[in-house]
């Protein structure tokens, strides 16, 4: 079983925040961001991707087109739902 390490509400709001700027911010998002977001390694971010047929350049993925073939925009959706309400 995994440790569960409880984190303060600061933290938190930062790591939700840091999420929605990884997945708005820029056109194109990298592998190491995009498995931070998801929560998984590295690879499996690529060999999932390469398989749904999302090409990469020297700057990462497309992120418009990344959210729409990993379907993330109600987790995005929910993400911000999420930072209105602890701003509130």
């Amino acid at each position: 079983m995994k440790n569960i390490r409880t984190v303060s509400r600061q933290e938190y709001d930062a790591e939700v925040e840091d999420k929605i700027q990884k997945l708005t911010k820029y056109a194109y998002i990298t592998q190491g961001d995009l498995a931070e977001i998801i929560g998984c390694c590295s690879a499996t971010v690529k060999t999932e991707l390469n398989k749904l047929g999302v090409e990469s350049n020297c700057f990462g993925w497309p992120t418009t087109k990344v959210i729409n073939v990993l379907g993330l925009q109600p987790y995005l959706d929910n993400l911000i739902k999420l930072r209105k309400s602890c701003r509130a």
